[in-house]
């Protein structure tokens, strides 16, 4: 099993459909998917077509990550949700109790990692939407990761937030030693447009020496939102479409990185 955390801490790059439709790629090439939806905003729960205004507190990771007694965590996991041949940890808003109480609680920062470590059924990937915010959530899903990804959109504003990205994660090693990308994946990108071409080279020249710059998913409202919209990954709503065939793209050359046949 491993585990990747999807990580930008800005807003609005796209983070939340790449690790629904990445998770949905590798589920449907074969492989076994948890998505764990650790965002108190639960767009990755609603945006899989799960009603997160109906879920009750107990169907998330809220319980295990308070509980003080570490032995009972793997009984307090509860059950996943089965949504397109994935599985899911969903967020309700209720998850934002933890953000205040985990400050008080001791490992706070590996409470997550304690808890992927007890799951009861094998995964190949556990792919985690973090929070886009820089607090115990979001370290706890860093943490848990044993490498992250991060999108990028194709915009001059995202690689002005580039250094503090990479400090972030530096600053983590404090915590979790060797915690480094293992990819960066472009979004957002509009081929049409001669400045998101710029800076997708200026993305590829900056973060290349760090970990490899996946191929690039192009952006089409009428694509990614109705999707979102609909609850659907983007390839089960618009099967054959230029974001469909871009994120197959981007999952075959990081599976070809991992040496894992496509």
């Amino acid at each position: 099993m491993t585990i990747y955390t999807f990580f930008n801490h800005a807003g609005g790059v796209g983070k939340t459909s790449a690790t629904r439709d990445f998770g949905y790629e590798l589920a449907s090439r074969g492989h076994r998917v948890l998505l764990v939806d650790f965002d108190p905003q639960g767009n990755l729960t609603s945006f899989l077509g799960a009603d997160k205004w109906k879920l009750a507190p107990e169907s998330t990771l809220l319980a295990a990550l308070l509980e003080d007694d570490p032995k009972s965590v793997a009984g307090r996991l509860p059950p996943t949700i089965d949504v397109h041949g994935l599985s899911l940890y969903p967020a309700t808003i209720d998850l934002a109790i933890a953000e205040a109480q985990l400050i008080a609680k001791l490992g706070r920062e590996r409470r997550l990692a304690n808890i992927l470590a007890q799951l009861p059924q094998p995964y190949d990937y556990v792919l985690i939407d973090s929070p886009p915010s820089l607090g115990t959530l979001t370290v706890n899903a860093l943490v848990a990761a044993d490498a992250l990804i991060a999108p990028v959109a194709t915009r001059f504003k995202a690689i002005d937030g580039l250094p503090g990205l990479t400090r972030m994660v530096s600053e983590l090693g404090w915590v979790k030693p060797g915690l480094g990308f293992a990819a960066f994946l472009p979004t957002m990108y509009d081929q049409r447009n001669r400045h998101d071409s710029e800076v997708l080279e200026m993305i590829r020249e900056q973060l290349q020496p760090l970990a490899p710059v996946l191929p690039a998913v192009r952006y089409r409202a009428a694509d990614h939102n109705d999707a979102s919209m609909s609850g659907q990954p983007v390839q089960v709503y618009k099967p054959g479409s230029e974001a469909a065939r871009d994120m197959a793209q981007a999952v075959s050359a990081f599976l070809a990185l991992e040496g894992v046949p496509s």
